[in-house]
């Protein structure tokens, strides 16, 4: 093991683009908040558009 890459005995730590806590895999908030600040569909096209369809 590599000492500088190596992190023991903290709380939470970041794994590809997860947070990684003693309750299991989190989404990443600063990854959430985009979601978050989206306005939301006003209409049937833009709900088709956000699903995919």
């Amino acid at each position: 093991l590599n000492p500088a890459k190596c992190s023991f005995g903290v709380q939470a730590g970041k794994f590809i683009g997860f947070l990684l806590t003693h309750r299991g895999i989190e989404a990443n908030p600063e990854k959430c908040q985009d979601i978050i600040d989206m306005r939301s569909p006003t209409s049937v096209k833009e709900v088709q558009q956000l699903t995919g369809e």
